[in-house]
């Protein structure tokens, strides 16, 4: 039996690069206290995330995307140095978000890292970022990276409301999925918020659905803005039946848990629901419709 630690950072993020990569490196040496082989950190973790309350075209607007010109980095460029250096030292994956720059500085990502004890193992740009315009270009690819614990798929935030690019990885062998989040709530009553609740059940539903882990590490901070938006937190590490197996709430902290993955994930498809396998159970013949482009181009009668 190989074991596996999987971790999840609940984390309080600003708009301060230097003073995150300070907590990122903090956390990581946590993570490796508790013998972490896979940490996840949150959605553009290392510059913070964006206010959306601006006009696109005002003056804050603009004053932010141009925070972002100056401090989105390149892949590699100096934080994923220092995270390679952390990885190599623990010995451990490690997925970070960051606002990457790309085409001489032209186009501005929302984007993770999962960094190797050997280095840059993949790069993912966030595919369903529709809302993120003016700051953030559309990310296109769907990479599957082998680690010696697992295949591995990365999403950021808003992917996880579309089932269609999860199941996506696990058809192509990804058994552990690992999203970096900025998942806020609408009000400022976290059991009561629908919002917030929306992500534990599209959490537990992808999982279950795919039969595959999903760990999540989101912002915990609260009164940002203003005062007026709190990250839900609601960092979590999901098995393959669905269930939560880890979970932190509003406060900051490292989550971990410690399974044989391959064990639990064929469990899950043999044992689980009813002994039922959902990926070999797909009928694709009856799905065209989730592929058809028809509406980009036929205007509704």
């Amino acid at each position: 039996m190989t074991e596996t630690t999987l971790a999840a950072a609940n984390l309080r993020i600003v708009h301060d690069k230097r003073r995150n990569m300070a907590r990122f490196l903090e956390v990581i040496d946590e993570a490796a206290a508790k013998d972490a082989d896979m940490l996840v950190l949150p959605e553009v973790g290392l510059q913070g995330y964006a206010d959306f309350a601006f006009a696109p075209g005002s003056k804050e607007a603009a004053e932010q995307k141009q925070y972002y010109y100056r401090e989105a980095e390149t892949i590699p460029g100096p934080a994923t140095e220092r995270i390679a250096e952390a990885a190599r030292r623990h010995g451990m994956f490690i997925q970070f978000g960051l606002a990457e720059t790309a085409l001489h500085g032209n186009v501005t990502y929302n984007s993770t890292a999962l960094i190797g004890p050997d280095g840059i193992a993949s790069v993912y740009r966030k595919v369903h970022n529709q809302f993120e315009f003016p700051y953030f270009g559309p990310g296109e690819d769907l990479p599957v990276v082998q680690t010696p614990h697992a295949a591995v798929g990365s999403i950021i935030c808003y992917d996880l409301c579309f089932p269609e690019i999860v199941r996506s990885y696990a058809l192509r062998g990804a058994e552990v999925v690992l999203m970096s989040n900025a998942w806020p709530m609408k009000g400022h009553d976290r059991p009561s918020d629908y919002h917030g609740w929306a992500i534990d059940l599209a959490a537990q539903a992808n999982a279950f659905f795919n039969q595959c882990w999903l760990v999540i590490s989101n912002h915990c901070e609260t009164g940002v803005y203003s005062q007026k938006l709190d990250y839900y937190g609601g960092s979590q590490i999901v098995d393959p039946f669905g269930k939560a197996v880890a979970y932190a709430a509003e406060e900051e902290c490292v989550l971990t848990h410690t399974s044989d993955l391959q064990e639990v994930l064929l469990r899950s498809r043999t044992e689980g629901f009813f002994g039922l396998n959902l990926l070999q159970d797909r009928r694709p013949e009856h799905y065209g419709a989730l592929v058809d482009q028809g509406y980009r181009r036929t205007a509704r009668p």
